[in-house]
């Protein structure tokens, strides 16, 4: 009985040694899931877009009045505002930005100078409406965008000697030519876009007879616009990164 009693009491202390022996041994628990938290992500120029401008434009209207009778070629420059819209379509691939743009502006430029057939003759040049569409090609930077732009352009003058002996109109004259400029675009969301941009307009000579005059004329046009556009299903504006 007595050495029951013993064997008893030894087996309760081994039990009571290994039960603390184990709970001194370090836990072994699962890592904490990640926590995901919303990240930037880089602005994209990808999409169509639509808007409006407006600013100001200069024309070299340079005559040159031929035989019969022989005259001095003189200048009758405009200018004046222009404004209007645009649409076009932009398609990123890396930083750099290619796209297409077709834009329509009303024009207030006119201008008038001495003419050099007589005394006291004033020649004068309008410019009613100037449209182009373009090909862009620019490098961004985030929402920042610079870019070059080429194409082809239309427009309208109309030239006239309205004070002399005698009046002369040489008519309205519709007109196709080039044009190349440069821009800088800024994302101030991820839908608006405002914009800068200065163009050069060559739209060629061609020649006009009116009163007994023949005149030649070479037109060229300088035009400084401001610009705001709407994206279309602009990119989001957040993603996901697990971060522990």
């Amino acid at each position: 009985m007595k050495n029951f009693i013993a064997s008893s009491l030894g087996a309760v202390a081994m039990a009571t040694s290994v039960t603390a022996m184990a709970a001194d041994l370090p836990s072994r628990v699962a890592a904490p899931a990640p926590v995901l938290a919303p990240v930037a992500v880089a602005f994209s120029w990808s999409g169509f877009y639509a808007g409006l401008n407006g600013g100001y434009g200069w024309n070299n209207s340079r005559w040159s009045p031929s035989a019969p009778p022989v005259f001095a070629t003189f200048r009758a420059d405009a200018d004046g505002f222009v404004g209007g819209a645009q649409v076009g379509f932009n398609w990123q691939m890396g930083s750099l930005v290619a796209g297409v743009e077709g834009m329509l502006d009303y024009s207030d430029m006119s201008g008038s100078a001495q003419c050099s057939t007589f005394a006291g003759t004033v020649c004068r040049t309008r410019q009613d409406w100037l449209g182009d569409i373009n090909l862009k090609l620019g490098f961004a930077v985030d929402r920042a965008l610079i870019y070059g732009t080429g194409g082809i352009a239309f427009t309208n003058f109309k030239l006239t000697q309205p004070v002399g002996a005698p009046p002369a109109n040489f008519g309205s004259h519709s007109r196709t030519g080039w044009t190349v400029g440069v821009g800088i675009d800024y994302a101030l969301t991820n839908n608006w876009v405002a914009g800068l941009q200065y163009k050069y307009y060559d739209f060629g000579s061609f020649n006009s007879t009116a009163a007994g005059t023949n005149v030649r004329f070479r037109e060229t046009d300088r035009v400084l616009l401001a610009k705001i556009s709407y994206m279309f299903g602009g990119p989001s504006t957040s993603g996901v990164v697990a971060r522990y």
